[in-house]
């Protein structure tokens, strides 16, 4: 149960978090680290701090800060928010035009208690009316029950649903909190049918897991775009989390990398969907090396990935 106070909306609750004013900016760039992964960079949206899927993901990186002790934060004071998209859409010349509202929480999963998809998408409808580039991206791992607002919208150019989907059993036993894999195709792909811009990420495939199936469903789907990445871990989760699936990770190469699947093993994970997606849409890898797209034949410089314009 989440704490809510009708007249303030700071009320603490420790089981589950607090829902109040944020009193610092909503929105800063974020750059990639470590610097050697290819990353777009993209400015974040910080509309919340943590996640309502209970339980969290098994490997969320989330899990190495403290909102996952705490309980998540909701930040109430959407008019300010929506001021200060309002300024940055006016920008120009900035290193990215995605404004990424899925950083530190999933986009979606805290509209009932603190409903702000309406204004933002009608924002960025004027966006798109003024000809502007900025483009708000919801990332999810969501079903239609959470997509349900986006759903009562007319689309928007300038907006970008991105599901973070996987492989179904995967899903069931390290993703127990989310939607089912088949609830967030089923959600994806009402909302490209009613004409929404739609990305796909499988993210984070698993050692030993055929995602062969998954990637002939998103095939049918045909995203504008998708995005792969494995099972990765940076020092501080490993540290605090001592999860068995962590054991199949390499030790980082250098004191601020990512443990990762020994790169044989990750090459073959990516090129069974590349195989099958390649010629459906743009893909690219996240949290990746250049080596890596080089490897699978994919244009680092472009950054055709997630959170890329």
């Amino acid at each position: 149960m989440w704490c809510y106070n009708s007249d303030t909306m700071t009320k603490n609750c420790k089981s589950s978090g607090v829902v109040r004013e944020r009193k610092t900016k909503f929105i800063e760039l974020f750059r990639t680290t470590p610097p050697k992964n290819v990353c777009p960079n993209f400015f974040v949206l910080s509309h919340a701090n943590g996640c309502a899927f209970q339980p969290h993901c098994d490997y969320c990186y989330l899990k190495s800060t403290f909102w996952h002790k705490r309980g998540a934060e909701v930040f109430s004071n959407v008019e300010t928010m929506v001021q200060e998209v309002r300024k940055w859409i006016a920008l120009d010349g900035l290193e990215s035009t995605i404004l990424n509202s899925g950083n530190l929480s999933d986009s979606l999963v805290f509209e009932r208690i603190r409903p702000m998809i309406p204004q933002l998408v009608d924002v960025f409808r004027e966006a798109e009316t003024a000809g502007r580039p900025h483009a708000l991206l919801f990332v999810t791992k969501g079903g239609r029950d959470e997509c349900r607002p986006i759903m009562k919208l007319k689309p928007c150019r300038n907006v970008i649903v991105s599901f973070s989907i996987n492989n179904s059993e995967i899903a069931a036993r390290y993703e127990r909190g989310a939607a089912p894999t088949a609830d967030r195709l089923a959600a994806a792909r009402e909302l490209r049918e009613a004409g929404w811009r739609v990305r796909i990420r499988i993210d984070p495939m698993f050692l030993g897991a055929d995602y062969r199936p998954l990637a002939e469903e998103v095939r049918k789907l045909a995203p504008e775009r998708l995005t792969l990445g494995s099972l990765r871990a940076e020092p501080h989760l490993l540290h605090v989390s001592h999860e068995p699936m962590f054991d199949a990770l390499e030790p980082a190469a250098e004191p601020k990398a990512l443990a990762r699947y020994p790169l044989a093993a990750r090459l073959e994970m990516y090129a069974s969907v590349l195989d099958i997606m390649r010629d459906v849409c743009p893909a690219g890898l996240c949290e990746e090396t250049r080596a890596v797209w080089d490897a699978l034949g994919l244009d680092a410089d472009a950054k055709s990935c997630n959170c890329g314009s």
